[in-house]
């Protein structure tokens, strides 16, 4: 503990991660849980948007609901009245922040519910350095101008010193609405605002692959595993998809692909299924009618092809915590992780680190062959193709591909050191700001070895 009696590391989320990681129900509270030790070490302590009004707290969960899914280009609606409510929970939340906060410490800001808490925190400590590190991509600027409050929600997140996105294209989404939207002087991945000079990263949140490991070598998890294949009932290949209920993991596109492939290649009965784990409940009005279609869809593959007492796809609605989610890897032979709009491919990372060798599909819109190298890229909106990698996988057309982890990445601690080292230098930067030169006109990105503009920032009020 510090001498002040607060900490020099406050991490803000949603919810606070579970004390064991095994325990989490998605790798971002995985992956944050398996931060703890580090933040520990770090005199820091946890902060959540737990407000006491429940009603308040689902609507704010409920925003940043939307908020992820205007980044997966989906139609949004956003309720009257949502943005007070909004930012009522991120006020709330920075109070408890500043009086956790010691002298000039850190704020580590993570997910969407959170938007407006750094440039709050600015005006409310700003002896306070912070990073806002969403886990979801971010929208193209045409996407976010459809909610009248845009101008806020970018207000809110260059009160930060650091913004990290999941992948480089959510990071040029950003800059573009910054620059070309909004007008602020952009140069080498940096938004100035004022005096200061908001560095966008992309550098997302590493899966919990050594937890994986160590899950898929314990006896209780791989005796679940052993229960689960049995139960299927399937002599050949178990195909793997596990989603949540945001359009963007194209769900649909697996399944319509599956049903080509049985089509196609008409295996016997018992001798080759899909096994699909859809995770926790929707939250959207898309994510509810994704759920329409997708229970209709099952139902009309199995019609078609299953047997009495023996369906093709295993369809099973869950919130599978991480040991489960390794048995589930374990039991199956192969995986379909073919997201359409996330920067990461978290399952397919986790499904190699339970069993390294076994095939997986992924999406080339989300992933390449360095990140996983053996795996099958296939763009998921091409049914024919697609079609095909899943009879490749299922070794029923060509030798079954088998899938490697990439270079070994960064563990947590490693990781997040990384990162605050460059949040704390640019904290400080703002801190004893250089002196002013000659600024670049507004909203033009200027190549690099060019002096970075400071001009004052226009529409926008995050200094």
């Amino acid at each position: 503990m510090s001498d002040t009696g607060r900490h020099r590391l406050i991490l803000a989320a949603d919810r606070i991660p579970p004390a064991d990681t095994d325990d989490g129900y998605d790798h971002v509270e995985a992956a944050l849980a398996a931060l703890r030790p580090f933040a520990a070490a770090q005199d820091g302590t946890w902060v959540a948007a737990e407000p006491g009004d429940p009603h308040e707290a689902s609507d704010a969960a409920h925003a940043a609901a939307l908020l992820r899914s205007l980044g997966h280009d989906q139609q949004c609606s956003f309720p009257d009245g949502w943005f007070d409510t909004y930012l009522a929970v991120n006020r709330q939340v920075a109070t408890a922040v500043a009086g956790s906060a010691a002298d000039s410490a850190m704020v580590w800001v993570h997910g969407h519910q959170l938007q407006l808490l750094p440039a709050i925190m600015r005006r409310l400590r700003p002896d306070l350095g912070s990073v806002m590190q969403l886990h979801t991509t971010f929208p193209p600027a045409e996407s976010l101008l459809r909610v009248p409050e845009h101008r806020a929600l970018l207000s809110g997140l260059l009160g930060a010193d650091v913004i990290v996105l999941p992948h480089r294209r959510a990071a040029d989404n950003l800059l573009d609405l910054a620059g070309r939207v909004h007008g602020l002087p952009v140069r080498d991945g940096q938004i100035a605002v004022g005096s200061r000079r908001v560095r966008v990263m992309a550098y997302p949140l590493q899966a919990d692959t050594a937890g994986i490991r160590r899950l898929a070598q314990s006896a209780p998890v791989r005796t679940r595993a052993q229960e689960i294949r049995a139960a299927l009932r399937v002599a050949g290949p178990v195909l793997l998809s596990v989603a949540g209920w945001d359009p963007g993991e194209a769900v649909e596109q697996r399944l319509v692909a599956f049903e080509r492939f049985l089509a196609e290649h008409r295996p016997a009965p018992a001798t080759a299924a899909l096994l699909h784990v859809a995770c926790g409940e929707p939250q959207t009005p898309a994510e509810y009618e994704q759920r329409e279609r997708v229970d209709r869809l099952i139902a009309k593959i199995n019609g078609t092809y299953a047997n009495v007492g023996q369906p093709v796809v295993h369809y099973l609605r869950a919130a599978p915590d991480r040991r489960e989610l390794t048995a589930l890897y374990l039991a199956c032979d192969g995986l379909l992780a073919t997201p359409a709009h996330h920067g990461t491919v978290a399952h397919a990372h986790e499904f190699v680190a339970a069993h390294a060798g076994a095939p997986v599909v992924v999406s080339e819109l989300t992933c390449d062959g360095a990140d996983l190298p053996g795996a099958v890229v296939v763009n998921p909106h091409d049914t024919a193709a697609f079609a095909t990698a899943i009879a490749r996988v299922a070794g029923v057309s060509q030798p079954v591909p088998g899938a490697q982890a990439a270079a070994a990445a960064p563990g947590p601690e490693a990781w997040a050191r990384r990162l605050l080292a460059v949040a704390t230098a640019r904290a400080a930067a703002h801190a004893h700001p250089r002196p002013r030169r000659q600024a670049a006109a507004p909203g033009r990105t200027r190549p690099a070895g060019h002096q970075a503009p400071h001009e004052p920032a226009r529409k926008i009020d995050a200094q």
